[in-house]
């Protein structure tokens, strides 16, 4: 049994947890180009920056938004990017073509990225368990010389530097397996205790003195007869941070920290730190006397979603269909599938600790006219495992009476645009209004408008239904049936709370103070999959007097967690 040392206090520690969900990107980004045609760059096969704007506005995250729009790319959609290619979502281009004999690089003309329907659809009909395993392995087993912990940023939340890839193909390198090492390191950390924060010393420590060649093999064998830098000659350090530096000795006696402690640190804020399994904690300080940075990932803790994935008991998703036409969804990992089946019917209001939708009649009257028989109150009540509240199946029939039926011709398309905008010759069959027309070959228009650095949205409407846009896009078509084109301002005022949330380290101080907060009718909402208790930011006075009485007993800390 793996025994660490706690940490000795993070409160002086920037505490880093990721609250973006890699599940749901990644399933947002397969649907984007499963309705769309993108070519991607003849020179650097990247995503045009028209897709990446448009991504960044599904995806929702103001990070990648700002990343976006200052520079064109943003390192969290490209690591989606290449996921959705690993698992089999899309398909497109990676090894290019050389144009000429003076072609230094390749180019990659005509190169569409291509939706895999039948890949993607197979993947979500797997248990959810096996999901999540499929995610693990193509992350766990990608990798080659230059690309992996010690010479890259392989995930896109690293912020510790690397190591030169100088003469990375050459020496040890080329005989560490990332894959074996990065799954022994997972195992070990399921010895952990969630919620407990450790030193990420004493883990390097714990390998130093029971796994020292966890990493590299203790006998070498190294394929080319001349190397003759011994174990640590491909990992170079120093104190200017562009220069290579020069090998860490082998015969140095806090060599395994300089190379394999340098490892732990990096492996911790990636693979693990990606799929949401553990939070980091790096000194504040960010002057560095030697480079690549050391001792700098002071401390992690693994939760509990880690330790059900790693014994492979993530629970079937619960869903809940409320009277006030919410959908609740208590899951261990993101259910992507019930999910898929409930934004088809339902808006999603929130998607960070719990995940909640709400039934949109819109929705329902949109999936009737495109999957014409579908029975929307059977599917709700598969999904939940019991009858629907008795007004929501009474509406759910009335929606269902009034679908409304669309006709849509081919070769023609509707325009929605600004005034200002300067459509081109020939395009323009017909004027609605100075916002609206209708356009011929609406697939040119669109590629041409691309080409003009605008941002056009085109929008493929299924022979025998009508699609809504994107949520965010503006547009009239997102009116229901009873408004009218002229509404009459109306004086609303809206009433805003803010809510704090405090996660415990574990699930038995959890119980402890939710039955204190029960006994004091404090109200307050819970998540036993996080150890998290919410509440209205209004209520801080009086939780804090309630703590007050706890202290007898606890020493109680709160620290704020950063979110990347």
């Amino acid at each position: 049994m793996m025994e660490l040392a706690p940490a000795a206090d993070v409160k002086e520690l920037e505490v880093v947890s990721n609250r973006r969900e890699l599940r749901r990107d990644l399933h947002i980004f397969a649907n984007y180009f499963r309705e769309r045609e993108v070519k991607r760059a003849h020179r650097s096969n990247d995503l045009p920056k028209a897709d990446m704007k448009r991504l960044a506005r599904l995806i929702g995250d103001p990070e990648t938004q700002d990343e976006v729009k200052s520079s064109g790319y943003s390192p969290w959609i490209d690591f989606i990017d290449d996921l959705a290619l690993a698992l089999g979502f899309v398909s497109y281009d990676t090894e290019g073509e050389y144009m000429g004999y003076s072609s230094t690089s390749p180019s990659y003309p005509y190169n569409y990225v291509k939706f895999k329907e039948e890949s993607y659809e197979r993947f979500l009909r797997t248990p959810l368990m096996e999901q999540e395993e499929a995610l693990l392995n193509a992350l766990v087993n990608e990798y080659d010389d230059s690309d992996n912990e010690f010479f890259t940023h392989t995930q896109p939340l690293g912020r510790l530097d690397t190591f030169s890839t100088f003469g990375c193909a050459t020496g040890v390198v080329p005989t560490i397996e990332f894959d074996r090492v990065r799954r022994y390191l997972l195992d070990l950390l399921n010895e952990c205790t969630s919620g407990v924060w450790y030193s990420t010393a004493s883990f390097i420590q714990y390998l130093k003195k029971e796994h020292p060649f966890f990493l590299i093999p203790e006998k070498i064998v190294v394929k080319e007869r001349w190397w003759k830098e011994g174990r640590y000659g491909n990992f170079h350090e120093g104190k200017d941070r562009w220069m290579r530096g020069e090998p860490v000795p082998d015969n140095a006696p806090d060599a395994f920290e300089r190379v394999e402690g340098r490892y732990v640190e990096r492996f911790l804020e990636n693979i693990p730190l990606v799929m949401r399994y553990v939070d980091v904690a790096y000194v504040r300080d960010d002057e560095s006397t030697i480079y690549p940075s050391l001792n700098k990932l002071r401390a992690f803790r693994v939760n509990e979603r880690f330790l059900r994935v790693m014994k492979r008991q993530i629970r079937t998703p619960k869903v809940t269909v409320l009277p006030t036409f919410e959908i609740h969804v208590d899951s261990d990992i993101y259910p992507i599938g019930v999910v898929t089946q409930l934004t088809r019917f339902a808006d999603v209001i929130t998607e960070d600790v719990a995940i909640v939708l709400k039934l949109k009649k819109e929705n329902v009257a949109a999936q009737l006219v495109e999957h014409e028989g579908i029975n929307v109150i059977a599917l709700l009540e598969e999904l939940t495992g019991k009858k629907l509240p008795q007004n929501i199946e009474t509406d759910l029939k009335e929606w269902t009476a009034h679908a409304e039926l669309f006709t849509l011709f081919d070769g023609f398309g509707l325009l929605e645009c600004d005034k200002e905008l300067t459509i081109p010759d020939g395009f323009t069959a017909e004027s609605i209004s100075p916002t609206m027309r209708i356009v011929r070959a609406p697939g040119k228009l669109y590629a041409q408008l691309e080409k003009s650095e605008l941002v056009p949205l085109l929008i493929k409407h299924p022979d025998a239904s009508f699609r809504h846009p994107e949520r965010g896009v503006k547009s009239v078509f997102r009116t229901t049936a009873g408004e009218t084109k002229e509404k009459q301002k109306k004086s609303v005022t809206l009433k805003r709370d803010y809510f704090v949330t405090l996660y415990f380290p574990s699930q038995e101080l959890l119980e402890i103070f939710s039955n204190e907060l029960k006994k004091a009718k404090f109200p307050f909402g819970t998540n036993e999959l996080t150890n998290a208790i919410t509440f209205s930011k209004s209520m801080q006075f009086q939780l804090d007097e309630i703590f007050e009485a706890l202290e007898k007993d606890y020493r109680i800390k709160i620290e704020d967690v950063s979110r990347v």
